[in-house]
């Protein structure tokens, strides 16, 4: 069940970033890789809540020649400091590879608010990295392809980050400034205007996942109702007299045969109390299991309703 809500959230949070024209990339899936990037590009820690143990994983975009790499860290907590150093750390190098110089002056580790980095050439390369124990939420990063200086034609202009981003990026629905000032303004085709939360799509899958596993819960609690627990109660509660159809007090039955006891499809086995004694499907194939001279034994052992007056259960008359 939990492995079925989680695709699902993630098939969806992959929908919704294709959607709004954001493609989307998970490290533990792209361990050691290198990606093109044109415009812009979503890099998740993990698939899963929470990133992996033991990783050690890096992560190179590179864009056109003349702009540079825009990194912005919409989401990042990662295992607080041990003893005053990072175990689960993330670097960020400016250029292609870990033996680039490092953009941040520090590992980071633990939760970080909203932050940016910007390349100084084409490239830039993230390197993650964890211990054995402990793993949080990680990071969610986007990457934008860009310009500084003087904005052209086919670029808008950032109010405070002093970037130039892809003209078509302007309303895409992403904050793809790191001030929102691209979706400012913006008229967008779904109500009121709001941006995404950037965890929607997980927010979404959990809901059906939970969803579903009450559905399933419910059907199993009424299934193991219906088979084993009200026929508990049934044995420990006493019977009215119109509930038994036929009193059969035998050394081999020593309850009544009741119409609350059996199911609904074998009722119609059974005669009203007042018809001749007859027995139900199940005595009657026990019956056949012992030879003739038994089977007219058990016959004549029989009581009928009708020489019996108490409405609840007893012990067997043979006892």
């Amino acid at each position: 069940m939990k492995g079925n809500w989680l695709v699902f959230a993630v098939f969806l949070s992959l929908f919704v970033s294709v959607v709004n024209g954001l493609t989307n990339d998970f490290l533990n899936r792209k361990c050691n890789s290198e990606l093109y990037v044109a415009q812009s590009h979503r890099l998740e820690s993990s698939d899963a809540l929470y990133y992996e143990p033991d990783l050690s994983c890096y992560f190179t975009v590179t864009v056109d020649a003349g702009k540079r790499v825009f990194l912005i860290s919409r989401i990042f907590e990662l295992e607080s400091k041990v003893s005053g150093a990072c175990v689960d750390f993330v670097n960020i190098y400016d250029g292609i590879s870990t033996a680039s110089s490092t953009i941040n002056t520090s590992p980071l580790c633990g939760v970080i608010y909203r932050t940016t980095y910007l390349s100084t050439s084409n490239a830039m390369t993230v390197y993650f990295e964890t211990d054995k124990t402990g793993a949080r939420h990680g990071f969610d990063y986007v990457f934008v392809a860009v310009t500084t200086g003087t904005c052209n034609s086919g670029q808008f202009a950032c109010n405070t980050t002093g970037v130039c981003i892809p003209e078509d990026l302007h309303c895409s629905t992403q904050d793809e400034c790191a001030d929102n000032s691209d979706e400012t303004g913006c008229v967008y085709d779904f109500p009121d205007g709001v941006e995404l939360d950037p965890n929607a799509a997980l927010i979404i899958g959990l809901c059906v996942g939970l969803l579903v596993a009450l559905v399933v819960v419910s059907l199993f609690g009424y299934y193991c109702y219906r088979h084993h627990i009200r026929w508990r109660f049934f044995m420990r509660r006493p019977l009215t007299v119109d509930e038994v159809v036929h009193e059969e007090t035998t050394h081999f039955n020593a309850y009544p045969v009741t119409k609350v006891y059996y199911k609904e499809r074998f009722q119609d086995m059974y005669i009203d109390a007042k018809g001749p004694p007859v027995y139900n499907g199940a005595v009657a194939t026990h019956i056949t299991k012992r030879d003739s001279a038994t089977a007219s034994q058990v016959s004549s052992d029989v009581i009928s309703a009708e020489d019996l007056s108490t409405s609840t259960r007893k012990d067997s008359i043979y006892a």
